[in-house]
């Protein structure tokens, strides 16, 4: 069974595979031709229907002609944001404990 935690990342994933591909005027009828998969099966990837293995994100990035860390960037931009929030936070809380005793 596949957990909430892996839809999402699914759905993130197949997001940011779509936007890429329509980015580049691309049609799922058009990348069917270009790659060995059917429109209906990359529609229920770039929806996150899909469980991705890496091979298949990186065939799908080599039809786009991408590097599949741009994927993976966009993908989990706002994630990596918001930790990077979370790290500052706990630092500045941190910080202000701290000379809150001196």
């Amino acid at each position: 069974m596949t957990s909430n935690l892996e839809l999402d990342i699914y759905q993130k994933i197949g997001k940011a595979l779509k936007d890429i591909r329509q980015e580049k005027k691309l049609t799922l009828q058009q990348i069917e031709k270009m790659s060995d998969q059917y429109a209906p099966r990359i529609s229920k990837a770039e929806n996150g229907k899909l469980n991705l293995s890496l091979g298949w994100i990186i065939h799908y990035c080599n039809v786009l002609d991408i590097n599949p860390s741009e994927v993976f960037t966009r993908a989990f931009a706002e994630d990596f944001k918001s930790q990077q929030l979370e790290n500052l936070l706990e630092k500045f809380e941190t910080y202000t404990s701290q000379n809150s005793k001196d």
